[in-house]
């Protein structure tokens, strides 16, 4: 089987699905698979037996691993909750992520190290979603105190399920600052911790030299930082098919390695070392951006192409594709059922299958007028992302977008040269400020120029149906 990480993933995948479709108890599969891993590892000369029985076992590992997700050990903070009489708790740890807000309520992980119930401490692990309506000014890795209830989340359509993945159970709704009590020293990761910090330098460095609103925009764009983008800027976008331009995504990261590499090319840095850093880089940028699912995917695709770069190989799209994905399901199974995470690996997908099918019904390696060859491409791969995602869209935000495909043609490349100006703004704000006043012009253009489009785009008769 010549693309075999696409077949794993794939049958991975589908066991993630039987799982969350059936109740077989973990205890209970857990021998069946043991039986097909050793009934694979026997007729390993087999060839055609052998890879079937692989497959079998990774559906059967993506049942399991599921599984094993919604299990909690013994000491995670959900087992200390008492429901009777909604008592006070005493909760300590760290902050995890960054702090979000959104229409003036704020959020953020906590990771609990310790939990007090009527004077009598304990030990503890997992996370808790933490609510106010106040801004804590809280960065990543801070140590905290917090008094409060402890709730189980609602059930929800979607958003229980999409936290219940992350592994988060719980909620602690805080009405009053002092009930945060700020502790000495950080938790986490020292390196999480520089990216984040880095990430709010960098978002000062776009804030110092652009109003607000292109300020926002950039950031979410090149930053992944959405805290300030506006709702109706968002909403706008959802409505002509082109939100995703507001996501970190594989073209960021394409960005990136081209420009480390083409630094380290100029400064005469061998071959092996080149692709050595590039990758480096592209972790922390990976981090930097909270390393969301698109990122992540992307990620790890680029590290995929760096390895065949480096060993000299020919990469496959598709292997590339689906090693990210069950990179990412092998840690949090719960993802399968993400939005994010489908939109994110179906539309890539979508592109890589349809387009050259759509570019060999058309013959345009034929066509001789250049310029009209590259706005049919444009168009073919519009219309790629938006086929592939259709349905899902239509089914989870009952919205259809027919104007997405015309929107994307032509905001897409606008988003591209805002994207480059503002990696250029942020590199010449963090060596040369001066320098940095000059390309804030430009970018402010661009992103007043692309709010403008997608308003007239979405005034269209037919531009898009709310059902």
């Amino acid at each position: 089987m010549k693309r075999i990480l696409a077949g794993l993933a794939v049958f991975y995948a589908l066991g993630i699905i039987l799982a969350g479709l059936t109740r077989l108890d973990f205890w209970l599969v857990t021998p069946a698979a043991a039986v097909v891993f050793i009934l694979a590892f026997l007729s390993a000369r087999k060839k055609s037996l052998s890879l079937s029985l692989i497959l079998l076992l990774a559906l059967l590992a993506g049942y399991l691993n599921l599984k094993n997700s919604f299990k909690l050990s013994e000491c995670h903070i959900r087992n200390f909750v008492v429901y009777k009489n909604d008592p006070v708790y005493s909760v300590s740890g760290f902050v995890f992520g960054v702090p979000e807000s959104k229409n003036g309520r704020y959020w953020f992980i906590l990771r609990a190290q310790e939990i007090q119930i009527n004077k009598l401490k304990y030990r503890c692990c997992g996370e808790l979603l933490v609510k106010m309506d106040f801004d804590p000014e809280l960065d990543y890795g801070d140590n905290l105190t917090l008094l409060g209830p402890l709730k189980c989340l609602p059930n929800y359509r979607g958003y229980y399920n999409f936290l219940a993945s992350q592994g988060i159970y719980l909620t602690m709704p805080i009405k009053d600052f002092r009930q945060i009590n700020r502790r000495e020293g950080c938790g986490g990761l020292k390196l999480v911790r520089g990216c984040f910090r880095l990430r709010a330098y960098l978002e000062q460095v776009i804030s110092r030299y652009l109003p607000a609103l292109p300020a926002s925009i950039l950031s979410a764009m090149v930053l992944g930082q959405k805290r300030n983008l506006p709702w109706l800027v968002k909403k706008s976008m959802v409505e002509s098919g082109t939100v995703h331009i507001l996501v970190v995504s594989g073209f960021n990261v394409g960005i990136v390695a081209f420009m480390i590499n083409l630094l380290l090319k100029i400064l005469r840095f061998r071959r092996k070392w080149r692709i050595i850093l590039t990758a480096i880089c592209l972790l922390i940028y990976c981090l930097v951006t909270g390393a969301s699912n698109p990122v992540i995917r992307a990620t790890v695709m680029g590290l995929v192409f760096l390895a065949a770069y480096f060993l000299k190989r020919e990469p496959d799209i598709y292997n590339s594709l689906f090693c990210a994905a069950l990179f990412i399901l092998v840690i949090r199974p719960g993802q399968l059922f993400d939005i994010g995470f489908q939109l994110s690996f179906i539309s890539v997908l979508a592109i890589v299958y349809f387009y050259p099918k759509l570019r060999s019904l058309f013959h345009l390696e034929a066509w001789k007028i250049k310029i009209l060859r590259l706005i049919v491409e444009g168009c073919l791969v519009s219309f790629s992302a938006w086929l592939g995602t259709l349905v899902i869209v239509a089914l989870n935000f009952r919205i259809f977008t027919p104007v997405a495909v015309l929107a994307n043609i032509l905001i897409v490349p606008l988003a591209t040269l805002i994207t480059l100006c503002g990696f250029t703004l942020v590199l010449s704000g963090l060596i040369f400020p001066d320098l940095a006043r000059l390309f804030s012009l430009p970018a402010a253009a661009l992103v007043t120029l692309l709010l403008n489009i997608n308003a007239a785009l979405i005034k269209l008769p037919f531009a898009y149906f709310y059902f």
